[in-house]
């Protein structure tokens, strides 16, 4: 499950307008953010809701920049007061929700979605993570009519078909191990729509060559291999407006800071024309920070006869 990163448009509706000097300020807050300064962003957060505290943007933006930095419950008490001060916007609640679920409190994480569909009945992002937390909540359960059972077969079969659902790997059969033995498996994070699909239902990359340039940088990047991931990259990429050595300085903290990273590529559509391609697939991201998927496109480029990321867009 995905964190929403920016308010709708809604808010504008229930928050007096702001000067246009309060707004540059929040929305520079946000560009610090961005580049990945967490904490000078939260320290300018923090300065700016001194004068104005009942402003939702920047507050919006605070509980974003705390869970960004693992501080899950001062994340949490952000967005509980959004959504008391203003229990008309759904975002707070979604991420409340986000949040809950990192910790396994998944009564809480459906409680906050249930709100968020309260109050605005057409946010699809709400009813795709309740989804998500049903399936997360009937895997427990079936997992543990399994601990009390180890020889339930349609416990064992409901229990692999939720799990391949939401992307956790199908639960051995219990007969394999003493019933003794079987206790519930972890809670794996449910994660915002990372279904994954059969191999065999997968569209096959036009070029073996890219895709396999694909597979090495998510590789690198879920083993946090910062050099073989950086290596992915032409030697003068940069994002965000960044120079070279801030980027790389950015992406390698952000790569090492997490104890563990998963990344998996799937839906994968490559087209190239001639020394240049274009690899465009969904992307399930997983730490034990941050839960997020994406669909990514990366421009790739022939350089030294080996293919080189030079663009870089999500959505």
């Amino acid at each position: 499950m995905a964190l929403s990163r920016f308010l709708a448009a809604v808010v504008a509706c229930v928050i007096v307008a702001s000067t246009p000097v309060l707004a540059n300020e929040v929305q520079d807050i946000n560009q610090q953010f961005r580049k990945g300064d967490l904490a000078g962003a939260l320290d300018r957060a923090n300065r700016f809701l001194a004068k104005n505290p009942k402003d939702a943007q920047a507050r919006f933006l605070k509980g974003l920049i705390l869970a960004d930095q693992g501080k899950t419950n001062d994340a949490i008490t952000v967005f509980t007061g959004l959504t008391e001060d203003y229990p008309e916007l759904p975002e707070p609640y979604n991420n409340l929700a986000v949040l809950y679920a990192s910790q396994s409190k998944y009564e809480a994480a459906k409680n906050a979605l249930e709100m968020a569909i309260r109050t605005h009945p057409s946010y699809a992002t709400a009813h795709e993570n309740l989804g998500d937390i049903y399936a997360k909540m009937a895997s427990l359960a079936y997992d543990k009519a399994l601990a009390l059972d180890s020889k339930n077969a349609a416990a064992q079969t409901k229990l692999a078909l939720i799990q391949d659902m939401i992307g956790g790997q199908p639960r051995k059969p219990a007969a394999a191990r003493p019933a003794a033995a079987v206790t519930p498996k972890p809670a794996a994070t449910v994660t915002r729509a990372a279904v994954a699909e059969p191999a065999s239902a997968k569209p096959a990359a036009t070029n073996p060559d890219v895709e396999a340039a694909v597979a090495r940088w998510a590789q690198a990047w879920s083993s946090r291999d910062v050099d073989s991931y950086l290596a992915a990259y032409a030697s003068d990429y940069a994002a965000d407006g960044m120079t070279r050595a801030n980027w790389v300085a950015q992406r390698r903290a952000r790569i090492t800071a997490p104890q563990r990273i998963e990344v998996q590529v799937s839906d994968l559509k490559i087209e190239r024309q001639g020394n240049t391609a274009r690899a465009t697939f969904r992307q399930a991201y997983r730490s034990d920070r941050l839960n997020s998927t994406a669909t990514k496109t990366l421009e790739l480029a022939l350089q030294n006869n080996e293919w080189r990321i030079v663009g870089e867009t999500s959505r």
